[in-house]
């Protein structure tokens, strides 16, 4: 049984599923995911789209959806569909009371994509540590926080690496005549779209204007409702619904919200601007206990702000325009971040993901 709740991991656990089906062509693996892993041959119990919400008033909202979801599963473990193993895919704030349900059961848990237990919620390393069967990481430095207690920690790679495609040194030149190609990232959920997408489009307009040569394209990854990027196409701006590498293959700079496309971004050697605003009530939540100096993950894993943040009240048009112009009008900054996101490339290494996880996944199925 899979649980993967928002587009990234249903993404991530995809490739585990194919990867698994070649192990054991017999598995039956089910569970909580999206159309990536129906594609891959993963039966869903549920419909995947109500699970994407983030944000603690976004949850809240939607307490009882979550409440009965837990429910069911809880029973279809417990009787009809016991699982040999089951296989939490990040999505912590759902996973973990699964995870202590499953325990309960004498049901082993592999947890893929950990907690960023390093930024917040430390007690989750606990929790997790104690619970779980396996926890597989995808950075490095996380396996650290889960030494102290019983589950073993394993750095599985990161799926990102595996996924994209190599950086082409022909697209590492700087473009002449301010002739940039923007990529414009939102976010993968229509919350996210609905909070940043404003701000976005409004800069990539200043932008435009300063540089006339500037194309700027809008990630519609998801293909949620045109409507909700009606502001874009009024603005004159193309959007993209194909995958996010796609895009960024032929792109010269990005403004991204904060999330994984932010490493994806990154990873395609493309140098960007990320952006972040959600509600204050959530902000001030946030704040409260985030305990590292950076939200971008190419800044975290960095350890330095290798690009640019500009967050909630930060994450003005006039803002966002300004980063932006810094490296269109400055080509030395342009290169030198470019050659930041490719040493970051290269700390994450080479494993595979797909290939480490399903092994740990069918050792407990075996």
């Amino acid at each position: 049984m899979f649980i993967a709740g928002e587009p990234s991991g249903d993404n991530h656990a995809a490739a585990v599923i194919r990867q698994l089906k070649i192990l054991c062509p017999s598995a039956n693996i089910w569970g909580i995911g999206g159309p990536a892993m129906a594609a891959a041959g993963f039966e869903q119990v549920m419909p995947f789209e109500p699970f994407n919400r983030m944000g603690y008033v976004e949850v809240l909202r939607h307490l009882p959806f979550f409440l009965n979801a837990k429910k069911k599963l809880v029973k279809m473990i417990s009787s009809s569909r016991r699982p040999d193993v089951l296989v939490c895919v990040d999505y912590p704030g759902f996973n973990m009371p699964m995870m202590k349900e499953a325990r309960r059961l004498n049901i082993p848990v592999v947890w893929y994509i950990a907690p960023m237990v390093w930024a917040w919620k430390r007690g989750r390393a606990k929790i997790l540590g104690n619970q779980a069967s396996h926890i597989a990481t995808i950075f490095p430095f996380e396996t650290q926080y889960f030494t102290p207690y019983r589950a073993p920690a394993t750095f599985a790679g990161n799926p990102l690496t595996e996924s994209l495609p190599p950086v082409k040194k022909s697209s590492q030149k700087f473009p002449a005549n301010g002739n940039f190609r923007l990529a414009v990232v939102p976010g993968s959920r229509p919350q996210e779209i609905g909070n940043m997408l404003g701000v976005m489009v409004d800069a990539a307009k200043m932008l435009q204007k300063k540089y006339p040569g500037v194309k700027v394209t809008v990630s519609r990854f998801g293909r949620f409702d045109k409507n909700l990027f009606t502001h874009a196409v009024k603005n004159g701006f193309e959007l993209f619904d194909g995958p996010l590498h796609e895009l960024l293959q032929k792109s010269d700079l990005a403004l991204v919200t904060s999330g994984t496309a932010t490493l994806e971004t990154a990873l395609m050697g493309v140098p960007m601007a990320i952006a972040y605003r959600t509600s204050p009530v959530s902000y001030a939540i946030y704040k409260s206990l985030i305990r590292i100096n950076h939200i971008g993950l190419p800044n975290i894993i960095s350890g330095a702000a290798i690009v640019p943040e500009c967050i909630q009240d930060g994450a003005t048009p006039e803002k966002l325009y300004g980063e932006l112009d810094k490296f269109v009008s400055t080509p030395s900054y342009w290169l030198e971040t470019v050659e930041k996101l490719s040493a970051l490339r290269a700390r994450l290494g080479e494993k595979k993901p797909s290939v480490e996880v399903a092994d740990i996944i069918y050792s407990y199925m075996r």
